[in-house]
């Protein structure tokens, strides 16, 4: 098997450590949550993280999306890559400082202002520092501190929720803490004293990764649109009560998230180096085409057991968040997947413009949808918003990329896709012979894929074998 295939299952099996191992431990904190926070409790507290998100792109010029693209083209200087990242790291610690006065008028965030900065401070540097991880290749030790970081959160959580029983202020302090204590096992584990000591301060290269990643400024905050200024507009309009019900409901979704955020880490290491190298657009098509078979199948697995799991997986009270979530599980697999796929071929051929307007467009799209929605139908409405936001933005990706790196796509096969996950999430979302339809859809998406389903099959029956031979 080619060699870039077999690095990226290489990179993508490496990240599943990290990732499903620390997924999994967060995934189970739900019925935790859910069992001692009201849902009014937990719809303020995922605010904070929320605002936070918004915060860390502006504050840090997003240098961290620098890291990487930068890093692994300078692969013999990239401790010079670090100290620029750093810097700018440096600065925006102290503009969030400046700024924190303005959360005083915004009272759902105002008690908390302080662990915000903190927490958004440390995931900022924990960010750059695990994508210097990556540029240096120790992909095993990010996984590792993937895991131990949900193993401190795990912990701190029992500690201040069931021990201490502090509540809402025991759930935000473990996460800043969590995000304080990762960062300093990072800097360890990834040497980065040692780096910074032997790096030079290189002031053109300063200036073109701050030049790469500002349009990502206006791209991070159109993607916190879409994805979590529903958050805000329910908060407003319905209550922090049905804010408590849509973020469980968004917890379901990331376990396709799991799938995706895996092989992003991977295809984005990947992608940039095929770019730099013999840019064989067969290699993208191959794996682009394996890529829409896998997400897919896992959102179409997961509808049809999201009711009867939610029954037993979180608080009575949060039951009816299982309404929510067959849509947002779409969203991710079906849409939200291939515009993060795309935005890694974006990174790698540097047009962080073409990605930031995509971005852009889906998000202006997500707010018009959110306030209609959300004030004709109420939280459900959010739902339909952020569907339609996430298929916008896979269009605008698939088109624009595919026109620049003549890709081959069969898009008639994409968009039957798309049409049957979206049948059989509404039919489930409005609990109507959830099984027999679920039986129906697997069956359709088999017929469709079969070509692909049959090549993911050998190419993996081929892997197993040639790791016997080993």
């Amino acid at each position: 098997m080619n060699k870039k295939y077999i690095s990226l299952i290489k990179d993508t099996m490496v990240f599943s450590l990290g990732n499903i191992g620390s997924k999994v431990i967060i995934f189970f904190l739900v019925p935790l949550y859910t069992n001692i926070l009201t849902t009014e409790e937990y719809g303020n507290a995922d605010l904070v993280f929320t605002i936070s998100q918004l915060m860390m792109p502006i504050i840090s010029v997003a240098i961290y999306n620098a890291i990487i693209r930068f890093g692994l083209e300078k692969k013999d200087h990239s401790q010079d890559v670090l100290l620029c990242g750093i810097i700018v790291w440096f600065f925006g610690c102290l503009v969030s400082v400046l700024v924190s006065p303005l959360f005083t008028f915004y009272e759902p965030v105002n008690k908390w202002r302080w662990y915000l900065i903190i927490y958004t401070d440390a995931n900022i540097l924990l960010t750059i520092t695990q994508n210097y991880l990556k540029v240096k290749g120790l992909n095993f030790r990010f996984s590792i501190i993937s895991i131990i970081q949900t193993l401190f959160l795990a912990s701190l959580n029992v500690f201040f929720l069931v021990i201490f029983k502090w509540g809402m202020t025991g759930y935000i302090l473990s996460n800043a803490l969590t995000s304080l204590l990762t960062v300093f096992l990072a800097i360890v584990m990834g040497n980065v004293i040692n780096d910074i000591k032997s790096s030079c301060f290189d002031k053109e290269l300063l200036k073109k990764m701050v030049i790469y990643s500002a349009p990502l400024i206006l791209n991070n905050l159109a993607w916190w649109i879409i994805q979590s200024s529903d958050k805000v507009m329910i908060e407003l309009f319905v209550g922090a009560s049905a804010l408590g019900l849509y973020t469980v409901a968004t917890r379901i979704p990331s376990l396709v998230n799991v799938v995706v955020s895996i092989f992003m880490q991977a295809w984005g290491i990947s992608s940039t180096i095929e770019m730099d190298s013999t840019n064989d657009n067969q290699f993208y098509e191959n794996v682009f085409n394996a890529f829409i078979v896998i997400t897919f199948g896992a959102g179409i697995f997961i509808n049809l057991l999201i009711k009867p799991f939610l029954s037993i997986y979180v608080g009575s009270e949060f039951f009816e968040a299982w309404k929510l979530t067959p849509i947002l599980v779409v969203s991710a697999a079906a849409f939200s997947a291939v515009a993060a796929f795309y935005g890694a071929l974006y990174a790698a051929l540097k047009k962080s413009v073409n990605n930031m307007i995509s971005t852009f467009i889906a998000a202006i799209i997500n707010i018009v949808m959110n306030l209609v929605f959300i004030y004709l139908l109420g939280t459900i409405g959010a739902v339909f918003g952020t569907m339609i936001s996430y298929l916008v933005l896979a269009i605008i990706r698939m088109l624009d990329v595919n026109r620049m790196m003549k890709m081959r796509i069969d898009y008639r096969v994409y968009f039957l896709n798309c049409i049957l996950v979206i049948i059989d999430s509404v039919f489930i979302t409005f609990d109507y012979f959830i099984t027999i339809v679920s039986i129906i859809t697997i069956a359709v998406f088999i017929f469709i894929n079969i070509k692909e389903i049959k090549k993911i099959y050998i190419t993996t029956k081929r892997i197993i074998s040639s790791r016997r031979k080993e």
